[in-house]
């Protein structure tokens, strides 16, 4: 709870409670004298009818003697003189003793009794001269109410009125004297009334001049304080490299906030804005709402602060905030956040007042990182190609460089060929997929991974324009990137050759080389590492048994070739054709599949390649449901197939039984590499299979002759 410092405004308090006092007290004697003085009023009035009164009561006796016998006018006369009487006993008994009497309204008054020395004197005095008259009154009406004759009645009244009319005027001057007196002390409280306004006023006015004069003077000290922290915080924002805001309970953003701010944001203002607005035009919707989220729990205080400082979603993240050119500017920001609470709250306490929020443009350190890690990354590939280089094959290799040359300048071709409809662009693509494939296939073939990682990715980009409708142009720009990324990795692979030459030779320092094999022989020796390699990936066990790859002698053209095939259906194999160890042996197998791979010259004189495996064998159906999906052959149509025409369908672009895309799988393209390369040199491919048994492919060669006759 936020507790007041009363000691700083200890004199402004004690100053108006005196002030609010002092105005309490005048006002209260206001109304006390006030009322007094209205009592006193009354009092003059009814003193001053008294002496009407003993005028009224002489007049009306006169009344009654005169009308005397006339019954009319006496009783007039008579009831004039008994309420003169009447009402002058009562107010004088109510002015000596205090009492009720009645004023000219005919309403009942309370009177005090004179307390004053001269009005209790003239009240004694004319209590003695009253009382005389007051009794030979009494026996008039008394005399009146028995009826008496007409001869007592004068003698009666005959004494009443000589005693009034020896007595009236010293009984007028006597309530003239009470008159003047009661007057003379309502005079007396209407000046102390005033005297005290006067007094009361002054000393307000007094005690106002004191709290303007000596705190203004303190507020003023004040300000100037107040000005110079504010400065110093302005200062501190202007100066700080930090963009440095507030965020109050309902997420709004304070007015104060660093320049440096403005400057990481590309803004220009950010009053009247709130924390959502500022963030959604520069983080993902679900960055946004996380962040929103966490900086509503720093403003729950039953949440430790420290316990959700790893929950924030916002450090070192990527944005893009619009410049002034109308265009994008890619930052890095940290956001980091910190609760404000005031004296008496924490951690335990009612929460945050308001979020301390510190933005870091790190856009300079995280691409330093990136620039290190790239470097870093470059050169353990430099290593790991050096590495590669060591273990494999100098023939391979060389071929390898000079096949990869020829697959990116026919990529590179057609990326450059226009197209103008869509099957323009999925035969382009085709093309160009069936060179990256081949190129991944004898990568992995000599275990160069980092070629075998950038054809994948090539790949993916392929099959996501493939997916897309509408291309154009400009859609292969990413494309044409990565091919230089690989056209570059290859070059640095000649460079680190001619570095390792330039040592006397490259056998000499590589001792593992293999020996350079002659130009009319295949070494097939990759193909074991291919197998284990895949195989592991794959999780499957495999025996391969090569027979006639070393001993049968063929042209460079038919050697390249016959690489690429025989890489494609020997990965196939482990992919598609062997079954998981544990489902070899519920089928009665040994665990370990076998690959057959068979080179032979034919007595006519074409090469002969056989590849295969004792796995599974081929599936009708798988394939007939797969044709189906692809959309390009009706239900019926596939129905009527033999099964001759529906394998065919495997060496379609795009067929492939796989589950999923990997590195070894289900693209959909190596057996349309096969098929391919194997037309380049007018051969043929046959394929027989049984079912849980084996499949075999068996691809035919014709001699050069032949295919210059074909040709």
């Amino acid at each position: 709870m936020l507790k007041f410092d009363f000691g700083k405004y200890k004199g402004i308090i004690v100053s108006i409670a005196l002030f609010l006092l002092l105005d309490a007290s005048v006002l209260l004697l206001n109304f006390y004298i006030s009322f007094e003085i209205a009592e006193d009023a009354n009092d003059v009035n009814l003193a001053g009818r008294q002496r009407m009164l003993s005028q009224r009561m002489v007049k009306s006796l006169f009344d009654l003697d005169s009308a005397l016998g006339t019954s009319a006018d006496e009783n007039r006369a008579l009831t004039e003189l008994q309420f003169t009487h009447d009402l002058f006993d009562t107010t004088l008994n109510a002015f000596i003793a205090g009492g009720s009497t009645m004023n000219a309204a005919k309403q009942e008054v309370m009177l005090s009794a004179v307390s004053s020395e001269n009005g209790v004197q003239a009240l004694k005095e004319a209590q003695l001269i009253w009382e005389p008259l007051h009794q030979k009154l009494q026996r008039v009406f008394k005399s009146f109410a028995n009826g008496v004759t007409d001869a007592d009645l004068r003698v009666l009244l005959d004494d009443a009125l000589n005693y009034s009319q020896t007595n009236n005027l010293v009984l007028l001057r006597l309530m003239n004297d009470l008159t003047n007196e009661l007057e003379s002390v309502a005079a007396s409280k209407a000046t102390r009334l005033r005297m005290i306004q006067t007094v009361g006023i002054s000393l307000a006015v007094l005690n106002f001049f004191i709290i303007m004069f000596h705190f203004l003077r303190q507020l003023r000290d004040s300000d100037r304080k107040i000005e110079a922290a504010r400065q110093e915080t302005v200062d501190i924002l202007k100066t700080v490299n930090e963009g440095l805001f507030l965020v109050k309970s309902d997420l709004n953003i304070g007015s104060q906030y660093s320049e440096q701010l403005l400057t990481i944001l590309n803004r220009r203002d950010l009053r009247n804005e709130s924390l959502e607005s500022l963030l959604s035009n520069i983080v993902t919707e679900k960055d946004l709402k996380t962040a929103l989220s966490f900086v509503g729990l720093l403003f729950n205080g039953k949440v430790k602060e420290k316990l959700i400082g790893d929950l924030n979603p916002l450090q070192e993240v990527e944005v893009n905030i619009a410049n002034r050119d109308g265009g994008f500017e890619t930052k890095y920001l940290s956001f980091d956040f910190a609760r404000v609470t005031r004296r008496g709250t924490g951690e335990s306490g009612a929460g945050a007042q308001e979020v301390l929020v510190t933005v870091t443009d790190v856009t300079a350190r995280v691409r330093l990182e990136r620039e290190l890690e790239e470097t870093k990354a470059h050169n353990e590939q430099q290593l790991e190609m050096l590495t590669s280089i060591l273990h494999t094959d100098a023939n391979l290799l060389g071929t390898f460089i000079s096949q990869s040359f020829n697959r990116f300048q026919r990529i590179n071709d057609n990326l450059r060929q226009p197209v103008k409809n869509n099957f323009s662009y999925r035969q382009k693509n085709d093309a160009i997929f069936r060179e990256v494939h081949a190129f991944k296939g004898d990568a992995s073939a000599l275990g160069l991974n980092r070629f075998e990682e950038l054809a994948h990715q090539f790949e993916n980009e392929l099959e996501r324009l493939n997916g897309t409708h509408g291309l154009k142009g400009s859609d292969y720009l990413t494309l044409a990137v990565q091919l230089d990324r690989l056209m570059n990795d290859m070059e640095m692979i000649q460079q680190l050759i001619t570095k390792l030459a330039s040592f006397n030779s490259v056998t000499s320092i590589a001792p593992n080389l293999s020996p350079v094999v002659s130009g009319n022989k295949i070494p097939w020796v990759n193909l074991d590492d291919l197998v284990d390699k895949v195989s592991s990936r794959q999780a499957k066990k495999v025996m391969l048994v090569t027979s006639g790859l070393q001993e049968v002698a063929v042209s460079d053209d038919v050697r390249s070739v016959l690489n690429d095939v025989v890489v494609q259906l020997v990965r196939n194999a482990v992919c598609h054709g062997l079954e998981e160890p544990k489902q070899r042996l519920f089928n009665n197998k040994h665990p370990k599949g076998r690959i057959d791979v068979r080179l032979a010259r034919l007595p006519n004189g074409s090469l002969e390649l056989a590849v295969q495996d004792d796995g599974r064998g081929l599936d009708a159906e798988t394939i007939r449901a797969k044709a189906l999906s692809m959309g390009r052959w009706s239900r019926e149509e596939l129905e009527s197939w033999e099964n001759k025409k529906l394998l065919s369908v495997m060496f379609q672009p795009g067929f492939s039984t796989a589950v999923s895309v990997s590195e070894d799988a289900g693209r959909g393209v190596g057996m349309d590499v096969v098929m391919q390369r194997i037309n380049s040199l007018q051969g043929k491919i046959s394929i027989s299979h049984k079912p849980g048994h084996y499949c075999r492919f068996v691809v035919q060669i014709p001699e050069p002759e032949s295919r210059c006759q074909a040709a």
